[in-house]
């Protein structure tokens, strides 16, 4: 199994003092992988005589952002502006001719525009189309705001 195993059970609560000190949990995963991996001298990727494929510094977000990564992907759009777009072309068809919450709109974008937007992208624009009059906003009987375009409502 492992050799000296109380002389490394030392180590490592020597090490997590250190360790802990770090803010970041990725600096601190990223400290313990580079102890764990050591081997012949060498902590993944550093050596004495200097650095081994160890990327750092301010060039690395760009690899990171560029390598692909498994697992999920994005389903939301990057921000509110194309929200807004959507919101707009909402208000010149007949959607808010009845009263529709904030997760029909988010609900009605998914399925007719094919993007899901987070439902604090239309809070905002929602709020300031009830206070500039375009919109009148409402509670319903769930407590829920509802918002319906007065000229279009039935």
């Amino acid at each position: 199994m492992i050799k000296d195993f109380d002389k490394l059970k030392q180590q490592l609560a020597e090490l997590s003092e250190a360790v802990n000190k770090f803010e970041s949990e990725a600096v601190q995963l990223r400290v313990v992988e580079l102890v764990l991996g050591q081997r012949d001298g060498q902590v993944a990727g550093l050596s004495e005589n200097g650095i081994d494929g160890y990327i750092a510094g301010p060039g690395m977000m760009n690899i990171v952002r560029n390598t692909p990564r498994p697992g999920r992907k994005k389903t939301t759009t990057d921000s509110a502006r194309g929200a807004v777009a959507a919101l707009n072309e909402l208000l010149e068809g007949d959607f808010f001719s009845e009263p529709r919450t904030i997760g029909d709109v988010v609900a009605h974008c998914q399925s007719q525009f094919g993007t899901r937007y987070k439902s604090n992208a239309f809070s905002g624009p929602l709020s300031r189309h009830a206070r500039n009059g375009i919109l009148t906003r409402e509670k319903n009987e769930d407590g829920k705001f509802v918002y319906v375009d007065p000229q279009k409502a039935a």
